[in-house]
């Protein structure tokens, strides 16, 4: 079974040479939920019931969660590291300032000016993120996926060619634009921001996160 993409044609013109230009989108299918994963599971020939795979699942969850909040980096083999991060505020410290490790809004320039003294917090926020590792890197996922057009994009391209659609071939290692390198969120020529939204490269929590400032 393939995954399946969709041609969205790019409206932005942020980056030079990719306005009017289509861009494969995944055609999603749905949301699994973890009692949806405890019944794909189920049907592996488990011998686990429905119940005990969803209990343990919502175990892990929250024993992820726990953890990461602790300050570790919790290893799901051939799943991913997760981890906690922050989006950091940028901190004036000068003599009288007030700062806490606490989480709030970036103080504004204006605001210290008129007051050092005002709190200023060291967090905007906390969110967790998930660094694909084995089975989940790019090269094994490049190596394993198989793509193909929805009905809906091979008769686009046929309406606008007047050919047909190529069968799926696999993606060359490397490709020319560095997709199948194994370097987790490299070679994406995805305008950002892009129609959907898409093509940021941070999809996936392959970033670190913990130095950068808080753009929101």
């Amino acid at each position: 079974m393939a995954l399946e993409l969709n041609l969205t044609k790019n409206t932005n013109d942020a980056i030079q040479g990719t306005l009017g230009k289509y861009y494969a989108r995944v055609e999603y299918k749905g949301t699994m939920g973890l009692r949806d994963l405890a019944t794909h599971m189920h049907h592996h020939n488990t011998a686990f019931s429905k119940g005990i795979i969803t209990g343990v699942l919502n175990d892990m969850v929250d024993c992820i969660k726990e953890l990461a909040l602790l300050g570790y980096v919790v290893k799901i083999d051939d799943l991913g590291l997760f981890k906690a991060t922050v989006e950091s505020n940028g901190l004036t410290l000068e003599q009288g300032a007030k700062i806490t490790a606490g989480r709030g809004t970036q103080r504004t320039d204006e605001e210290l000016a008129a007051n050092i003294a005002v709190q200023q917090f060291a967090v905007g926020a906390v969110k967790l993120i998930m660094q694909a590792s084995g089975e989940t890197t790019i090269e094994n996922m490049n190596r394993d996926a198989s793509l193909a057009f929805t009905s809906k994009t091979k008769a686009l391209v046929k309406s606008l060619t007047g050919n047909d659609s190529d069968a799926p071939s696999l993606t060359p290692n490397p490709s020319p634009t560095g997709e199948g390198s194994g370097n987790s969120g490299g070679g994406s020529l995805t305008p950002d921001p892009s129609p959907t939204g898409e093509g940021s490269g941070n999809s996936g929590g392959g970033g670190n996160g913990d130095d950068e400032p808080n753009e929101n």
